[in-house]
């Protein structure tokens, strides 16, 4: 490899990162700012969360039927048509009086931004080098936790300081600017052809559902995100509220605790070459488990920033041993579909988990939500225990 090579690989893997970060992250501004939201629109705080319900829900659809297409279409074509689309979305956003027409174009944000990720993930695995690999892989997973940290801080901050408005424009500004170095950094690469089409390539992915091992570990992923973004949406209602009243600029600086993400994907690494992954992960769920609780019947402040810490921590720890052990199970050519899958799971989970929890918070108040999400993850250690089985079964025969 050449040094000239070797420079242009570093500076896309840099600036595919800034362009997970921002997009991955624009799925994600919403979270923090739910009352100023319902406020500029007159609604009721609680209906103002499936602004992001609606974008995560679409995020995920779109990220699957992004995933084919990345060997098909340019890199290039898909990445600027998702940020241009999602910067469109941004502006349009701040001018709506509609809340219903808001809420449509916040979705949209989801479809956009989903081509993004989906593009830039293929170009990388495709364009880095085996030894490279996966660092390189890291720093795209490491990018999409601190979009979703660096998102919901900023805009909270900035709505405080101004309004959600202002925000939303400076962030669209930023894609912008980050989108200006798309033509030098990202290789101008034709799509590959294959005999195999894209509507084969779907029809190959929905076979994999007939698979029981499978079956479970996408609803173990699914119930996972269920319980974290929906617990996390609704701790601003929480923080906001009596005993707390914290402002946006404080629940946005208590939300880099998520930044513990990061660390649980490092750990895991490490711990997974000296512990079984099956054990691991059961471990892990305990700890979510313990998480959760913390979170919701702490009194204390730092406590339950604690526990945003460990939920982070271990949420985004449990995501590669669930990869691993998915495309343990498939094919290795149905490793790129099962990947799509699980990721749809996992944010349909979220969408699902923060609009169906919002209904129990307003009936069962904050207790009813906490409790739901317990019993939800002692059911996630039960299908995870069952899914190793399944696999124990399938090696035996």
């Amino acid at each position: 490899m050449s040094k000239q090579d070797f420079v242009h690989t570093k500076l896309s893997v840099i600036l595919s990162a800034l362009l997970i970060v921002l997009l991955v992250g624009s799925v994600y501004i919403s979270q923090l700012i739910f009352q100023e939201i319902s406020q500029s629109y007159h609604i009721d705080i609680l209906a103002a969360r499936n602004v992001f319900s609606l974008s995560c829900f679409f995020y995920a659809i779109s990220f699957f039927i992004y995933g084919p297409l990345s060997d098909k279409v340019s890199t290039r074509f898909l990445v600027l048509v998702g940020s241009i689309g999602t910067v469109c979305c941004l502006v349009l956003s701040v001018i709506v009086d509609c809340f219903d027409l808001y809420l449509i174009i916040m979705s949209l944000i989801g479809f956009f931004a989903a081509a993004v990720p989906a593009a830039l993930f293929a170009y990388t695995a495709k364009n880095t080098p085996n030894d490279k690999l996966p660092q390189a892989m890291g720093v795209m997973i490491s990018a999409s936790i601190v979009g979703i940290i660096f998102s919901r801080s900023m805009i909270a901050m900035l709505t405080d300081l101004w309004s959600w408005q202002i925000g939303f424009i400076i962030y669209a500004d930023l894609i912008i600017l980050t989108c200006l170095f798309v033509p030098f950094c990202i290789k101008k690469i034709n799509a590959q052809s294959s005999a195999t089409s894209v509507l084969d390539t779907y029809l190959c992915a929905l076979k994999l559902l007939f698979d029981k091992a499978v079956i479970t570990f996408l609803l173990v992923g699914f119930l996972l995100f269920f319980v974290y973004l929906g617990l996390s949406s609704l701790l601003t209602f929480y923080l906001k509220s009596a005993p707390f009243y914290l402002s946006s600029t404080i629940l946005g600086w208590l939300n880099f605790a998520g930044l513990s993400a990061i660390i649980g994907t490092i750990i895991t690494g490490k711990l997974s070459q000296v512990i079984n992954e099956r054990y691991l992960l059961i471990i892990y769920l305990i700890a979510v488990c313990a998480s959760v609780v913390a979170i919701g019947y702490s009194s204390v402040l730092f406590a339950i920033g604690l526990g945003i810490f460990s939920l982070f921590l271990f949420v985004f720890g449990i995501q590669p041993l669930v990869i691993t052990m998915l495309n343990k199970i498939v094919s290795i050519n149905s490793r790129g579909a099962i990947s799509s899958l699980y990721l749809l799971s996992c944010l349909a989970g979220g969408s699902i988990g923060t609009y169906l929890l919002g209904i129990i918070y307003q009936n069962m108040d904050w207790s009813g939500v906490v409790a739901i999400c317990v019993i939800l993850t002692l059911v996630n250690l039960i299908l995870v225990i069952v899914g190793i089985q399944y696999i124990k079964n399938s090696y035996e025969h």
